[in-house]
């Protein structure tokens, strides 16, 4: 396959293009600024001048680009995650690219649901990365109307993976300083995913044969933050200490600005059930999730 890929040098991106050629897919890279590192994998051109690419030829267009891990409000967020998409869209409709995957998130469900979130889930996003995340989403549905066998978007939770950004690194970090920790007592179980088994997936969707539409994903990676805890400390040969703290005594902190998302993700549950993903793609993830687990704290 030929594929274009937006948004190349992030942490996403870079394993879509490894993965990609890896299979022997030719790969187009869209990225902000030029990268030597990428170089030998692909063609590069710039994100920035997306219209640009108006009578390209492409099997598809995997869109791995926005703005995550900044605070702000959704006018921060517009551009990259809900304009960028739009422009991209008209890349496919308007030339010669057979259809677009779109990476969406799954915080457009909000931070915990008692319910494994699926394809039928109420979206009620609770941060501007998400509102702006579900209207890319809403407005990339309105365009592709008449073509919807050429849209997929995807909604992961957490990707996890070797040198992540993000809560798994911090959190990685904070098992391996022997801090005592808070959380013996949540037991709340939420989905992650492993990077190189979302970017098989994206692969798997770009194919001309595969059902469009959208997918909550997941890989088996279902974890508590005392499990997740306890098998960060067990690879990396450490003992953490983690105190039984109740749960209730947690949410007190809530009030401190800032926290209450945090404390939402530490102690209640958002699992996915990504049957679909399953049934309709035939996807099974190539990497299990205790293999993942150790791949991602000590890589080799």
């Amino acid at each position: 396959m030929k594929l274009i890929i937006a948004g190349a040098s992030g942490y996403i991106g870079r394993s879509l293009v490894h993965l990609a050629v890896e299979h022997g897919h030719q790969v187009l890279m869209l990225l902000r600024r030029r990268s030597e590192t990428l170089a030998p994998y692909g063609e590069q051109a710039s994100i920035d001048e997306a219209k640009d690419l108006i009578g390209s030829s492409a099997d598809a267009l995997i869109n791995a680009a926005g703005t995550a891990h900044v605070r702000g409000t959704i006018a921060d967020f517009d551009i990259a995650n809900r304009r960028l998409p739009l422009e991209l869209a008209a890349c496919v409709l308007h030339g010669r690219v057979g259809r677009m995957i779109h990476l969406s998130s799954l915080g457009v469900y909000g931070n915990w649901s008692a319910q494994p979130i699926t394809e039928m889930s109420e979206p009620s996003p609770m941060t501007p990365y998400a509102e702006s995340k579900l209207r890319a989403d809403h407005e990339l549905a309105a365009r592709f109307r008449s073509d919807k066998d050429r849209l997929t978007v995807v909604r992961p939770p957490m990707v996890y993976g070797a040198g992540c950004p993000g809560n798994f690194t911090r959190l990685c970090r904070l098992v391996s300083s022997g801090i005592p920790l808070p959380f013996g007592a949540a037991h709340a179980r939420r989905s992650f995913i492993f990077v190189n088994n979302l970017v098989d997936f994206l692969l798997q969707c770009s194919e001309m044969n595969r059902p469009s539409g959208l997918f909550v994903l997941g890989d088996g990676s279902d974890y508590s933050t005392s499990e997740l805890i306890r098998e960060i400390s067990l690879i990396l040969g450490n003992r953490a200490i983690n105190i039984a703290v109740p749960v209730p005594w947690l949410h007190v902190l809530e009030k401190a600005p800032g926290v209450s998302r945090a404390m939402d993700s530490l102690t209640r549950p958002m699992l996915v059930d990504w049957t679909s993903a399953r049934n309709l793609i035939g996807w099974t993830p190539p990497v299990r999730p205790a293999d993942a687990m150790t791949m991602a704290i000590s890589p080799r």
